[in-house]
């Protein structure tokens, strides 16, 4: 029952990673010693999954607000994100976004609303999104068992 709770939480935190949480999605992963590796992933990849598409919705929505349409017309910055980050998903696609989120520590949150704001594929943007999430933690496992390697 303490597994199924845990999985439980580890999906709440990447939900909540994907909406709001500033945190590292890699994070999970690091307790696989006493939740099976297995499990920890399938339930982080959902929770990174569902809570990209959740994302997605919000930034549709988000994009044809008026507060929103007065940023991009006041600030310049702003602007200049909203270019490059509509380049890039129109040159790579969700390809992009899957690349993004492999990296370890990439700040996937605003990542994935920014996508969220010039993407048109909901299903493909989060499934890359969880399938980022998936290499991601397997790049910060096979690099903490490099760290904690017993020494020769």
């Amino acid at each position: 029952m303490h597994t199924l709770g845990a999985l439980l939480l580890i999906f709440l935190y990447e939900f909540g990673a994907a909406v709001v949480l500033p945190t590292p999605s890699e994070a999970p992963v690091l307790g696989y010693k006493w939740i099976p590796l297995f499990w920890i992933f399938v339930f982080a990849v959902a929770g990174k999954t569902v809570g990209s598409y959740f994302v997605f919705f919000l930034g549709d929505r988000l994009k044809t607000t008026e507060k929103f349409e007065n940023l991009a017309h006041r600030y310049r910055i702003f602007r200049w994100i909203l270019h490059l980050s509509t380049s890039l998903v129109r040159r790579y696609g969700v390809a992009m976004v899957f690349v993004l989120l492999s990296i370890p520590g990439f700040p996937d949150t605003l990542s994935l609303y920014l996508f969220a704001l010039v993407g048109s594929r909901p299903v493909l943007f989060a499934i890359a999104s969880g399938l980022g999430t998936a290499v991601r933690m397997s790049i910060v496992l096979l690099g903490y068992h490099g760290i904690t390697a017993p020494q020769q």
